[in-house]
């Protein structure tokens, strides 16, 4: 008996709910009115011609400055992840040519040194100069010759920079 009563007030609150439901009202669009816009007319002027001036110009000298510098060459000598160097271990440059050691190899270290003791002053030092990651050691080449270098960290290569008169 206690179910009959559970469902019939299931059952009587589903319809209460259902008859309290109803469609919405559906209302039509409003088409709006035309306007009449009203168009004002304005009176154009008509320019008049005035006479052209004589025109003198006064054109003053100018200095003409002096020729700017070309920036020196740069070569690049780069160490990458594979172990290698490009373009390679013997380069020919032109004197004033500034050559640029460049580690792109992120997973070892790279260093270089000068190999002769007379042209080791071209690295300031005979001591190692480390290259880190991302990094690059510039060194100018301002005489004629040949200059040795090696590079220390693995792998180890010889190499050589051969400057040239221009």
């Amino acid at each position: 008996m206690k179910k009959l009563l559970v469902v019939l007030a299931i059952l009587f609150i589903g319809i209460s709910l259902a008859g309290c439901i109803s469609d919405p009202v559906v209302t039509p669009p409003l088409t709006p009115a035309p306007t009449t816009n009203a168009t004002t007319v304005l009176p154009t002027e008509i320019p008049t011609v005035l006479p052209t001036a004589n025109v003198t110009s006064n054109v003053t000298a100018t200095e003409t400055p002096n020729a700017t510098e070309t920036p020196q060459p740069v070569v690049p000598i780069t160490f990458n992840e594979q172990g290698t160097i490009t373009p390679g271990t013997i380069v020919s440059i032109p004197v004033g040519t500034t050559v640029s050691w460049i580690n792109n190899d992120r997973f070892k270290p790279h260093a270089v040194v000068a190999v002769d003791l007379q042209t080791g002053k071209y690295f300031g030092s005979m001591s190692t100069v480390e290259i880190p990651y991302g990094k690059a050691f510039n060194v100018s080449f301002d005489n004629v010759g040949a200059y040795n270098y090696a590079t220390v960290y693995q792998p180890a290569t010889t190499g050589i920079i051969r400057v040239t008169a221009k």
